[in-house]
Formats: structure tokens, C-alpha cells, sequence
């Protein structure tokens, strides 16, 4: 049982990843006479629920939305070239849509300026291949002054991370990844690997994904799929490395987002 209107104010953060009854409850919780809670929601980085959350009403869980919302639009995270490749890649997705102020709009978000290096978009024949190229490119971030503790490798399906992982112990890189070595731990000196889902929330100035959108019977749907690499790519702050094999999914869209950068 929820004791009716114990806080005085609730703060609501990735709202997004909240299901219909959980705002329920929420509102139950607030303080009817103070009223206060805050909800901070993007919708382009909903990746659970699927299609079962999409369309809810903020009126339908009891918030009381009309006249009390604003839109934040600037990103501050992303450099402008990774914000545009990733745009670009979830067009569809971001594609900003006309909602009453009671529902939940899609926003396309604006870079604050920040300029850097154009993200890397490499196809190579094997896993291993992948694997290989991303140790090499840690390596020589690390050698350039890049601590091991500002780069992640985001994976999307558990088959991945043996290959990613022995590259990274040839290399005699230090590498935390929750499913292998039992531990995450934010402060040290090491390369995290960890998953699509794991890393939302998170930000990194390196970042590589490998096997982006390679076929796979665990994967979801399409646009949940898409959902989660914008989420993936949009976690590097300074610079953003894809590797995929000839079958990828995603490949065909991705590289005509990173030739936009160039036209």
C-alpha cells in the first residue's frame, strides 16, 4: 500500500523508461496541496516498453500536464557531427510530431555548437576483425593521453563480448565488463563493456560499438532496434566509432548519415 501524499515534491528523471502504472503510483505519492512533481521525459530514448507505452496521455496516469510543461531542445552531450549522424540515422524516429501539451511530443534535439571529429564508420569480415580494429583504436587513444576510464564499448547481444574482450586482454587493456569480471566501477582506470541498454544515462568521450545492427533472433522490433543505437551513439561526447560486417542492417543508413557531413 503507497501512503497517499507523503512528498511534498517527487522528481522524475528518464521518464521515458516509466510504464503507465508506475506514473500512477507516483502521483499518488505527491502531496495533493504542494502538487509538485517534476517529470523530465524524451521519447527518443524510450527503449522499453515498446509500442505497449506509446500513445499514453499524461492526463490517463493523473498528471496534470496542460499549462505546466516546457520544451528543452539544446544538447549539450554530443559534438555537432555526432548529434547530426545520429539524427540523421533515426530520422524516422526523431521526426518531430504535433502532440497536445497533455501528450508526450517528439522533440528533435539541437546541438550546442560543440564541433569534433566526424564519427567512424568501418566494415570489416569478421567479428574478430572488429574486435581487433577497436582494441587498436583504445590503444592509440590511450597512448595519446586518452585515460582507459573516458572510453566504453557498447554491445548489443552477449555474442559479441567474447570477441571484444579477448582482443582487449591480447592488447593488455584493462576492461570492466559486469558479466565477466563481476564489477562496475565508475572511477577506475579501465575500458567499460557493457551493454546498449546498460549505457543509457551513462556518457563517455570515446565510444565504439561493434556489430551495429547485425541480424540476430534476440533482436527487437525495428524501430526499437533503431531506438537503441541512437541511445548507443548518443553516449559519445567527443567521438564516436561503428564497425558492422557486410550483413548489417543498419549499415546502408548509417553511411549515407556520415556522407551528409561531408556534402
Amino acid at each position: 500500500m503507497i501512503p497517499a501524499g507523503q512528498y511534498d515534491a517527487v522528481l522524475i528523471d528518464e521518464g521515458h523508461d516509466f510504464r503507465p502504472e508506475w506514473f500512477k503510483l507516483v502521483v499518488q505519492m505527491v502531496n495533493p496541496e504542494s502538487n509538485s512533481l517534476l517529470v523530465l521525459y524524451d521519447d527518443a530514448q524510450s527503449i522499453y516498453g515498446g509500442a505497449r507505452k506509446r500513445g499514453m496521455t499524461f492526463a490517463s496516469v493523473g498528471i496534470q500536464a496542460r499549462g505546466r510543461t516546457t520544451i528543452l531542445k539544446l544538447n549539450y552531450r554530443n559534438t555537432q557531427e555526432i548529434l547530426a549522424v545520429a539524427r540523421s540515422f533515426a530520422d524516422e524516429l526523431l521526426r518531430p510530431t504535433d502532440a497536445a501539451e497533455d501528450e508526450v511530443p517528439t522533440v528533435q534535439p539541437v546541438g550546442a555548437g560543440r564541433r569534433g571529429n566526424k564519427p567512424l564508420l568501418i566494415e570489416l569480415p569478421t567479428a574478430e576483425a572488429e574486435a581487433e580494429r577497436i582494441a587498436k583504436i583504445l590503444t592509440d587513444e590511450n597512448r595519446a593521453g586518452t585515460p582507459w576510464s573516458q572510453m566504453a564499448v557498447l554491445y548489443r547481444h552477449w555474442d559479441t563480448v567474447g570477441h571484444v574482450t579477448s582482443a582487449l586482454t591480447r592488447k593488455g587493456i584493462p576492461y570492466e565488463c559486469p558479466q565477466i569480471t563481476k564489477r562496475f566501477t565508475p572511477g577506475a582506470d579501465s575500458v567499460k563493456v557493457i551493454t546498449m541498454h546498460s549505457s543509457k544515462g551513462l556518457e563517455f568521450p570515446l565510444v565504439c560499438i561493434p556489430a551495429i545492427g547485425m541480424p540476430h533472433k534476440h533482436d527487437e522490433a525495428e524501430e526499437d532496434e533503431a531506438r537503441l543505437v541512437y541511445v548507443a551513439m548518443t553516449r559519445a561526447t567527443r567521438q564516436l566509432v561503428l564497425t558492422h560486417g557486410a550483413t548489417s542492417r543498419f549499415a546502408g543508413k548509417l553511411r549515407d548519415a556520415v556522407a551528409r557531413l561531408s556534402a
